[in-house]
């Protein structure tokens, strides 16, 4: 079995959504994972679906909760009629400042809310799909009306698979009972992966008479590449203030104090609150690096990322914001070299 291959495709209007995930089948990726940026990732899969033929489209991650269960469940039936069974829907929680500031909405208990959304998916996908009557009755949701004129009506490919972004423990703990598929985010390491997440997503695996065999693990962190010695540098100092803004969020104070690192969660905010950002990156050593990136040049990443992933993941996500020097031709050879780890 060999190494699957996501591209992140990261456009900032819809009318480019094309064009960019035609690439990515061109160039030989598996898939491509559509953020929510400016672009609300669906409305990238339906683009993404109508160029290609071949490569998966995962929203990686649709913003769950501003949607109800049912506009998800419509949303992601189409687009997986549509692309002949190519459709990945990845959901997420956010943060509560986003959920309250941005998406202007109540910020409830994510883990039991998150639960009953894919709860509500599943009885709305198995009425549709198998013509069960619709009745489910949760805390936070209730589905208990489809009439034939609103029943979209069986898929040909079966219902969509479920990605659930999970970083802390019990989330990854849902992930594991409920997901097909565990979406890990940015920015993870190698520590938190192995000893937090791992252990929890099969955790929740067991409850459900599974293992972590029966999920489709994503790869973590950051992973960059550059042709040349300077290219390294900059892609180096640009993902050092990358992995800065991040853990410049308290959400991420666990995984810094759990590597004993000589900078805290209180270093990053007063750089933060200073709009600091790019004296931020100093903060970050080359050891803290390391935990959350693999950098290398083409000839010797897919040696890194097998080392680092090989033997935990089922898939290794591409972000080409951190390449460097490479062409199409050049990139091509190197997704081909990476699916052989």
């Amino acid at each position: 079995m060999t190494m699957r291959v996501y591209s992140m495709v990261r456009p900032h209007k819809l009318e480019e959504m094309p064009d960019a995930i035609a690439r990515a089948e061109r160039l030989g990726y598996d898939g491509t994972t559509l953020l929510e940026l400016t672009v609300p990732p669906t409305l990238s899969c339906v683009a993404g679906a109508m160029v290609t033929e071949k490569v998966n489209l995962l929203t990686g991650v649709f913003v769950a909760f501003p949607r109800s269960p049912m506009a998800t469940a419509y949303d992601a039936w189409s687009i997986h009629s549509l692309s002949r069974g190519r459709f990945q829907l990845g959901i997420g929680s956010q943060i509560k400042a986003h959920s309250t500031r941005r998406f202007g909405m109540e910020h409830l208990p994510p883990v039991k809310r998150m639960r009953e959304y894919m709860e509500a998916l599943h009885a709305i996908w198995d009425c549709w799909q198998n013509g069960t009557r619709l009745n489910y009755q949760g805390e936070y949701y209730k589905h208990d009306l489809m009439i034939p004129y609103y029943n979209p009506g069986p898929l040909e490919y079966g219902r969509p698979p479920i990605y659930l972004a999970a970083i802390n423990k019990l989330m990854c703990q849902l992930c594991g009972k409920m997901a097909d598929g565990h979406l890990p985010g940015d920015p993870i390491t190698y520590k938190w992966h192995e000893e937090v997440m791992l252990p929890n997503l099969e955790i929740g695996a067991k409850k459900t008479g599974r293992s972590l065999d029966d999920i489709d693990l994503g790869s973590y962190g950051f992973i960059g590449c550059a042709t040349t010695d300077e290219g390294l540098e900059r892609i180096r100092a640009g993902l050092k203030e990358r992995v800065a803004l991040y853990a410049s969020t308290p959400e991420y104070k666990e995984m810094l104090d759990m590597h004993g690192w000589d900078v805290n969660l209180t270093d990053f905010i007063e750089m933060a609150r200073e709009q600091k950002w790019k004296e931020m990156g100093n903060l970050v050593s080359d050891e803290m690096l390391e935990a959350y990136a693999v950098v290398e040049k083409p000839a010797d990443l897919p040696a890194a990322l097998k080392k680092r992933f090989g033997s935990t993941v089922n898939r290794i996500q591409i972000d080409e914001s951190w390449f460097d020097g490479l062409s199409d031709d050049d990139t091509a050879k190197l997704v081909a070299e990476i699916k052989k780890i």
